[in-house]
């Protein structure tokens, strides 16, 4: 497969760097207060900075009038047209037979965005600290485990590491099984859903139970637990997942941002200030706003990485929400097994920050690859029939083989 990523610097990239004077913001006695003022002066800042984007628009960000297999070159609307990404190992073919031989393939329309064509080049990438970073932010702010310096990325994986291992996993196979069989039982007579719900289930429920966590406290009735528990937590899963990506990512520019998006956005921040002014009353001003950056991610925000933010900010009211959640099950939740009461531990002795503590708990939940990953299995069984056929009718010899050639074909 053809890898697509916004390594923060590659040899030869076009790299622009912006700087900003910041503001120094008056202390406020009355955070409301400050509230308003924030909200004010971010309306003025995202008019200027969809103006902005919408004039800086270049040629070739738009369509070229050819299709990709005319051309000797790779746009960034091509990796966002849903056409192409519906067919993508058509895309990922042409562009083996067409640039055959190349390590790197500049796209026209993204600075700093290269395809790779070999999945040793991209393992080179990583592995090589002094010129790559997996941290879209030049800042180097908090977002991910995988994203922190190589000192604070060995320091907290120590927490997690054992439980996701192939033996700390396995452990879990029975309770995982049991999940499986009950979502796809549901699924069949139609009381589960469809498959988006029945994989984000899988994979939710099994991610809580690796945890420690029990999903369903209220059910001791020995009849099937409700998905009411599980099903927020996705859909708050979600919420971040949309409002961050694409973060590094190929996704929609700033140009594509419709007339008055940013009164939309203002719109967003003011109903997300009362949950926000509660999670920093709760999780304290440095937690918060290290989790949050508002100054970075609302007020002047880099025109590279972009995030969802701009294109749903109906959904900016659930980030305090969802943080607030994290902070209640890390504080409150019993966990006999799993990683939870490690993290807790962690925070007490001050080996971890809250904010890293509780951004690790997202990055563990995070969905989007494991249930996609397991919806493509399904697409798969439903659109190759007679690989589907022979699966069925061998599985213990092919069942294996076909999960594999779907993560690689679509994964």
């Amino acid at each position: 497969c053809s890898q697509v990523g916004c390594p923060a610097s590659i040899p030869g990239a076009c790299v622009v760097e912006l700087r900003m004077a910041y503001m120094m913001l008056p202390e406020f006695s009355d955070v409301c207060t400050l509230g308003v003022v924030i909200a004010t002066v971010t309306s003025v800042l995202l008019a200027a900075l969809v103006t902005r984007n919408k004039a800086s628009k270049r040629p070739w960000e738009g369509s070229t009038g050819q299709a990709y297999v005319d051309r000797d070159f790779v746009t960034h609307a091509d990796l966002v047209d849903p056409e192409i990404r519906g067919n993508h190992l058509a895309f990922n073919a042409h562009l083996h037979a067409r640039f055959a031989g190349q390590r790197f393939l500049p796209v026209r329309g993204e600075d700093g965005c290269f395809i790779a064509f070999a999945h040793a080049i991209c393992k080179d990438a990583m592995n090589d600290g002094s010129t790559f970073s997996s941290n879209p932010f030049p800042d180097g702010r908090l977002v991910a485990l995988n994203t922190m310096s190589k000192a604070d990325h060995s320091r907290v994986l120590r927490y997690v590491h054992s439980h996701y291992t192939q033996l700390g996993v396995a452990n879990l196979e029975d309770r995982i099984r049991a999940v499986i069989e009950r979502c796809t039982d549901e699924l069949e007579d139609g009381s589960g859903g469809d498959v988006v719900t029945w994989a984000k289930r899988v994979h939710m429920a099994s991610t809580l139970a690796r945890l420690g966590v029990d999903w369903d406290p209220t059910c001791n009735t020995g009849g099937p637990a409700s998905w009411n528990r599980v099903d927020e937590v996705i859909a708050l899963n979600d919420a971040m997942v949309a409002l961050v990506a694409p973060l590094g990512g190929v996704g929609k520019q700033y140009s594509t941002l419709p007339h008055g998006q940013f009164l939309r956005v203002l719109l967003g921040l003011i109903r997300s200030l009362p949950p926000t002014l509660l999670m920093f009353l709760r999780l304290g001003f440095s937690c918060a706003w290290e989790i949050i950056r508002p100054d970075v991610t609302v007020l002047w925000p880099p025109r590279q990485p972009r995030m969802g933010l701009w294109w749903h900010p109906e959904l900016l009211p659930l980030v305090p929400r969802y943080f607030l959640a994290l902070h209640k099950l890390l504080t409150h939740q019993s966990a006999a097994e799993g990683p939870l009461e490690g993290i807790r531990k962690g925070v007490e002795s001050g080996d971890l920050k809250l904010a890293e503590a509780l951004t690790l708990l997202v990055q563990l939940m995070v969905n989007m690859t494991s249930a996609n990953a397991l919806a493509n299995l399904v697409y798969r069984l439903g659109s190759e029939k007679a690989a589907a056929e022979e699966v069925a009718a061998d599985p213990d010899r092919l069942a294996a083989a076909f999960v594999q050639e779907v993560l690689r074909l679509d994964a």
